[in-house]
């Protein structure tokens, strides 16, 4: 058999529809969320950016305190969405409704952060002694979070389900039995209230992180 060493694509518009669609799908939503608003005039008189076609993409993403931060978390809520080696079915894997079911109807501040542990750091310590100060830093209050939503990567000798049951333990994350089982019931039976928790936690292979862990975070406050 002949070795593939790369996609071929038949459909070039179709593809060059996706590709613009998800790229216009990214600026909007950086314009939606963005911390700061670049204006087109500077205040010296300078002209940043022409109005009728837009930011460069460079400068929507400067509109954020922590831009390269929020690329990180926005890049892992894809990853997670699609990570072909997903540890199980009842997490945030593949199962993004959990984030729109938990959707505020009306304003909220998406918090957002990102944080790489040590090498063999446990994730206890690492959310305790790092994670959670550094939310109190950015200024996060956690009696103001209603929803968070939490994705860890790690390289393969870590990832396994030792991984996720510390991580779910610490989190309060995972569904039981009888959740996991309400939750079925929920989607066939529309009568059935379906079981929510305030941390949904998704996980991601990712070699080049070894035997760290990388966190990222959004939270609906």
């Amino acid at each position: 058999m002949d070795k593939i060493i790369g996609p071929n694509v038949t459909d070039t518009k179709q593809f060059s529809k996706a590709l613009q669609n998800v790229m216009d799908a990214v600026y909007t939503l950086l314009e939606l969320t963005r911390e700061y608003d670049l204006k087109p005039i500077s205040e010296d008189g300078v002209m940043v950016y022409c109005e009728e076609s837009g930011k460069c993409g460079f400068q929507a993403s400067s509109q954020y305190e922590r831009p390269s931060e929020f690329l990180q978390t926005l890049l892992d809520m894809i990853r997670v969405q699609y990570d072909p080696n997903p540890m199980g079915t009842f997490f945030l894997n593949s199962n993004i409704g959990f984030m729109y079911e938990e959707m505020p109807e009306g304003p909220f501040q998406l918090a957002y952060a990102s944080l790489v542990s040590r090498e063999d750091q446990s994730f206890s310590s690492f959310f305790a002694n790092d994670m959670s100060p550094y939310l109190e830093q950015c200024g996060y209050e956690a009696e103001n979070i209603t929803a968070m939503f939490a994705v860890a990567s790690t390289g393969h000798e870590r990832y396994k389900m030792k991984f996720v049951s510390e991580i779910s333990g610490t989190l309060k994350s995972g569904f039981s039995v009888d959740e996991a089982l309400g939750l079925m019931a929920s989607s066939i039976d529309s009568s059935v209230s379906k079981p929510k928790k305030q941390t949904y936690a998704g996980y991601c292979l990712d070699p080049e992180l070894g035997t760290r862990i990388r966190l990222s975070l959004w939270c609906f406050n």
